[in-house]
């Protein structure tokens, strides 16, 4: 894993227009929303959910915690219901790890986590966006998640990708979300579970209070589960300005799950 403990959170504030002290500042300023589709509920703004755990293990992270010091949640049922050839796939994993090598975190090779793991542990504040046809998550470290909600299917001959396609559309004041196509590199979660190529994941975002998000997501694997796996994860909105914005980083640097002896490739040690 990348150790982010050097990335801390850049506390920014927006005052005239220039940079200025964000102790105690609203995010977003006053006046401004991002919320832009007037037939749907209001979900947008600044959300920090909780990072994903293991039970008896805590969370998989730098600090071992959330970054704003909330429990973490889990996949249920636990251990994780998979078929044999599955469950195969995961002691393996585990036993190369305990001998410092990492064969299904994608993340040490530097490469996006992708879906279900920027839904189910989130670590750090995610910004959700609406605009009409679409919601945005603009998330840490990887490509913003888009839920098309304008009305379309998943295209045909999707081929796969780290997110996956997403389509959604409102039951009241839940916004019902079905992702398919999720590459099969891509793990459950920053603990190496893996998933086939047929992962389905079926999540609902709703407000339930003005300042507290729930995340319900449901995965549907047949290939690798006998039962469909679920977690909720509750987000709470953030207006402090100190959390609207991270520091930039670059994976390149300080990932300590990468050899060091090519010196070509980019890696930086320190």
């Amino acid at each position: 894993m990348i150790d982010v403990k050097r990335f801390g959170l850049l506390a920014v504030a927006l005052a005239s227009g220039t940079m200025a002290s964000a102790a105690g500042q609203q995010w977003p300023p006053a006046g401004v929303s991002y919320y832009g589709d007037t037939a749907a509920p209001d979900i947008s703004g600044l959300w920090m959910g909780t990072a994903l755990g293991l039970p008896g293990q805590g969370v998989a992270s730098n600090s071992g915690k959330s970054a704003d010091g909330r429990p973490p949640s889990y996949w249920s049922p636990w251990p994780l219901p998979y078929t044999p050839l599955y469950q195969k796939i995961y002691d393996e994993r585990i036993a190369a790890a305990k001998k410092g090598v990492q064969l299904g975190d994608i993340s040490s090779k530097c490469l996006p986590f992708g879906m279900p793991t920027m839904v189910a542990s989130m670590n750090y504040p995610h910004e959700i966006v609406q605009t009409p046809g679409q919601v945005t998550l603009f998330e840490f470290g990887t490509f913003p998640i888009t839920i098309w909600t304008d009305g379309r299917p998943h295209p045909a001959g999707l081929k796969p990708s780290y997110n996956g396609h997403s389509i959604g559309h409102w039951e009241g004041d839940t916004l019902v979300v079905d992702t398919v196509a999720i590459m099969p590199t891509t793990s459950l979660d920053s603990h190496r579970d893996p998933h086939s190529g047929k992962l389905h994941v079926k999540w609902t975002i709703r407000r339930v209070a003005p300042d507290v998000l729930h995340t319900q997501i449901t995965l549907y694997d047949d290939e690798a589960f006998t039962e469909p796996v679920t977690m909720t994860n509750i987000a709470q909105r953030k207006t402090d300005a100190k959390w609207a914005l991270l520091d930039d980083q670059s994976c390149f640097e300080n990932n300590q799950d990468v050899a060091p002896p090519d010196k070509a490739s980019g890696f930086i040690k320190f």
